[in-house]
């Protein structure tokens, strides 16, 4: 049984094949542009972001590897824009297409990222990451919002 507000699959393809006819194959070619720009922009930060810590090159890939999937705020929110325009009063055709536009390159995200994303992390993870059977610490963070650690221990396990 579903989860009560998950979306499947099934409906993602169905919602795709609805709105795709009111999409420029324009706007959809530089929406995949800018996918694709993003992804990689991605995997730049993803690196930079752990380039400091004590992972090894392996590990700091497999890390870009998982930074490849999105969806979970594509889905969340790429109808807003065309519900909003939707509500407006009276509507605007020109906005209409926007928000189409917006939910179409929402859905591509999810279509182009999501699996592709999953396969890429089943795969290169065997390959890239070494578990030698150690005990794993755990890493503190400090929280911004308690007090520093000579009151007390105010930080959060990860």
């Amino acid at each position: 049984p579903a989860r009560a507000g998950a979306i499947a699959p099934v409906d993602v393809i169905v919602e795709a094949q609805n709105i795709s006819s009111g999409i420029n194959a324009e706007y959809g070619g530089y929406g995949l542009v800018c996918l694709v720009l993003g992804i990689l922009l991605r995997c730049i930060v993803a690196y930079i972001s752990v380039n400091c810590s004590k992972l090894n090159v392996k590990e700091k890939l497999f890390v870009c590897a998982s930074w490849t999937p999105k969806a979970t705020v594509q889905a969340a929110i790429g109808s807003i824009a065309l519900d909003t325009v939707r509500e407006s009063y009276p509507v605007d055709e020109t906005r209409e297409l926007y928000g189409v536009t917006v939910l179409c390159i929402a859905v591509l995200a999810i279509i182009v990222t999501s699996p592709p994303g999953a396969a890429l992390i089943s795969l290169l993870g065997p390959k890239l990451l070494d578990y030698k059977g150690e005990e794993v610490e755990p890493i503190r963070i400090p929280s911004c919002s308690e007090p520093d650690e000579e009151e007390g221990n105010n930080s959060q396990v990860v």
